[in-house]
């Protein structure tokens, strides 16, 4: 059970939930891929497999703690707020309710906007300041943001 689902309140649901874009496990899938090939298909190993392995071990790892970064990734608008969980063991949450949202900027490149992806910025009343980069159409993402806080303002009226 997903974080954002554990922590909902009574009356909440969620409305809209979100990730990595797929080009984000693509990188991380050519970092780690090699290391995985050369382990799975030159059994037994000679002495140059070995140190093929032994090079392709730094890629494979940084590739790796992509995979389990993006696992770990949580980003979902509920009908009160805007969530950001990151981590596996050690848990870091932002979170803003929907009324304290100030503002919703969207940053794409020009690749983002071909492959659509991109970075999301919520501000929140106060310091809050919640950055999620590379997430999978970011301008959907705003557009549930904004729909959810005008559905909780017509609720409250």
């Amino acid at each position: 059970m997903s974080y954002v689902t554990r922590t909902l309140g009574p009356k909440e649901t969620i409305r809209f939930s979100t990730g990595f874009h797929w080009l984000y496990w693509l990188g991380a899938s050519l970092l780690a891929g090699p290391f995985c090939a050369v382990l799975l298909v030159t059994i037994p190993y000679t002495i140059w497999d070995l140190l093929l392995l032994a090079i392709l071990a730094i890629p494979f790892w940084f590739g790796l703690m992509r995979v389990l970064e993006g696992i770990a990734l949580e980003v979902a608008v509920t009908s009160d707020r805007f969530v950001r969980k990151a981590g596996l063991i050690a848990v870091t949450t932002e979170e803003v309710s929907l009324d304290k949202i100030e503002e919703v900027n969207v940053d794409e490149s020009i690749l983002g906007r071909l492959f659509g992806f991109g970075s999301i910025h919520v501000h929140g009343t106060g310091a809050g300041r919640i950055r999620v980069v590379m997430v999978a159409d970011p301008e959907r993402l705003r557009r549930e943001i904004q729909t959810a806080r005008e559905n909780l303002k017509n609720r409250g009226e």
